[in-house]
């Protein structure tokens, strides 16, 4: 590796584990919340329904090689063993061993218990289940060993796994504690749900609600999960679990909420509005930006996949919750349902602000050709790399770090000017792309007050 190569992985690995551990530093869930939740998505990863596939690969599934999904289902289950250890020995997470600390919702169960009701009687159960998940991991070890894994061995794997689940007393309830324990909606949700009329429309908007609260505790969990692991390809299976409960919220929308009696044309047209664009953010981040991680070997690729499609949908349903709960009561402010969702409104804007200041200083530099000092310009870079850029999807961080490494190494005027050239085309899509994200939609962008 080059010396200017092993300097950009090195900036780039520190900022991925900088920006990893702003929201997520001390967060733990409980063992049986855990398991509950590798329990289900496992499940959901064998329905090819839920997979990222791309159109060709689904259509051709039947010659498809499922070794890399077998892979990722067995360190999938390697983690269900470890927490089912900590299940058994009663453990809690940190804040949870003495007093219960203050927490945000979905982290901890609400009522506080990190082991499901019923299961300290039920040792000889969980010690079914123990080796039941063995016994599911020594097959799928097995069939890493042969030279492809094809649908019948894949399916073969499914059944059996989804068999010992309806087997096992301690996994039925554990999976039920966890669908019973819901995060339910915020407060505010829960209120205005009973305001709404007809009461139809209520009943059906607080179970929408309750389903967004759940996709987003989801969506929480694997950002959780993405710090510090070294197994990121195993949190697929959550992915699909999050397409399983997404695709049930959509179908409850379209075939229920949509349908009520009474209900005012702009809900029903915002209500299809709203399934409409969650549908397309999901095959956005199925079929596009997780679909073939299971085959990727570079950990920065597989992080950036898996960060990118949870950033979009994490966004798609905050913008969808805010948008109906404010559509109902306009004077909702969706800063109070999501602290974070005004962290990201304020984030979006100084990085659009900060980016077009970038693209007219390096418009500055490619018109000024040998007149205008390199290192002035990667003093500005250093200076956006030290600022706004941490509030990029961190896929589009290596691309910059390119730019920078071509820009000083450029050493002939005609070779830097074709570098700038393209440089100002690849930040005017970015910023064309920042400039489209939901939290912006209420904020349209004008250069001449940006220049004030």
């Amino acid at each position: 590796m080059t010396r200017a190569g092993g300097r950009r992985t090195g900036r780039t690995r520190t900022r991925v584990n900088e920006q990893a551990q702003q929201h997520t530093t001390g967060e733990q869930f409980p063992p049986a919340r855990e398991l509950a939740v590798w329990l289900r998505a496992i499940r959901s990863y064998f329905d090819h329904a839920n997979q990222p596939l791309t159109e060709a690969e689904r259509a051709n599934i039947s010659a498809r090689n499922f070794k890399s999904e077998t892979r990722v289902v067995r360190d999938a289950l390697m983690r269900c063993l470890h927490l089912l250890g900590g299940v058994e020995r009663g453990e809690a997470p940190p804040g949870q061993r003495g007093e219960t600390d203050e927490t945000d919702a979905g982290l901890v169960s609400p009522s506080g218990r990190a082991v499901a009701p019923g299961l300290a009687g039920a040792k000889d159960s969980l010690g079914d289940l123990a080796d039941a998940l063995r016994d599911a991991c020594k097959l799928s070890e097995a069939m890493l060993e042969l030279p492809s894994v094809g649908i019948g061995g894949w399916s073969g794997l499914g059944r059996v796994f989804e068999r010992e689940l309806r087997r096992s007393e301690a996994a039925r309830l554990i999976v039920a504690d966890y669908a019973g324990d819901s995060p339910g909606p915020l407060e505010p949700l829960e209120a205005l749900a009973r305001r709404l009329k007809p009461d139809d429309l209520g009943d059906d908007m607080a179970v929408v609600f309750d389903g967004f609260a759940r996709l987003l505790e989801l969506l929480r969990f694997i950002e959780v999960s993405l710090v510090g692991d070294s197994h990121l390809k195993r949190l697929l299976p959550v992915f699909a679990f999050v397409h399983e409960e997404t695709r049930s919220l959509l179908d409850f929308i379209e075939e229920r909420a949509l349908r009520v009696e009474g209900v005012e044309p702009r809900v029903r047209e915002l209500l299809d509005g709203t399934a409409y664009a969650i549908r397309m953010e999901l095959r956005k981040s199925f079929e596009h930006e997780l679909a073939g991680v299971c085959a990727l070997r570079q950990t920065p690729q597989v992080y950036s996949k898996l960060e990118t499609a949870n950033g979009l949908l994490r966004d798609c349903y905050r913008q969808s919750v805010v948008a109906l709960a404010e559509s109902f009561d306009p004077a909702l402010d969706g800063g109070r349902l999501f602290p974070a969702f005004q962290t990201k409104l304020e984030q979006s804007l100084a990085l659009r602000r900060e980016l077009w200041e970038l693209i007219k200083f390096v418009r500055r530099a490619e018109a000024g050709g040998e007149a205008f000092e390199q290192s002035l310009l990667l003093r500005r870079l250093s200076e956006f790399q030290e600022g706004s850029q941490r509030y990029l999807m961190y896929k589009d961080w290596e691309p910059l770090e390119r730019f920078w490494e071509e820009i000083e190494a450029a050493r002939a005027q005609g070779e830097l000017s074709k570098t700038l050239h393209r440089f100002v085309a690849f930040l005017e899509t970015l910023f064309g792309q920042v400039n489209m994200r939901a939290v912006l939609n209420e904020h349209p962008f004008d250069p001449n007050a940006a220049e004030r």
